[in-house]
């Protein structure tokens, strides 16, 4: 049951994220921020995952992109929600887009 609550957020994100895509498929955003069960996570698309949600804009079948369960993203920040753990950093993340509870997309302007 907790699936069928996570699929219409999730089939949000989506297409949020592929209406966001310029024509040569870069985001037209900064960054995508997160609001997950372990804390909050903000960083860029990543390549990989962009050219997937461009490819199936253009009609790519979901057998040649495959599923998104995940979301790729590249300079990351995560900050913990727990008060013990520091904030950290990391070069490329993955999250499970069903533990994803809110999001935002902040501009390429927009201030940290």
């Amino acid at each position: 049951m907790d699936a069928d609550k996570a699929a219409p957020q999730t089939d949000a994100l989506i297409l949020l994220l592929r209406s966001a895509l310029t024509a040569n498929g870069a985001p037209a955003f900064g960054h995508v921020v997160l609001y997950t069960s372990f804390g909050v996570v903000r960083g860029r698309t990543g390549f990989a995952f962009a050219q997937g949600l461009a490819s199936r804009e253009n009609g790519g079948s979901s057998e040649e992109v495959g599923l998104t369960e995940v979301i790729e993203l590249s300079d990351v920040t995560v900050e913990h929600y727990s008060n013990h753990l520091a904030a950290a950093s990391f070069e490329r993340l993955y999250v499970r887009l069903s533990g994803v509870y809110g999001f935002a997309l902040v501009s390429s302007q927009g201030s940290g």
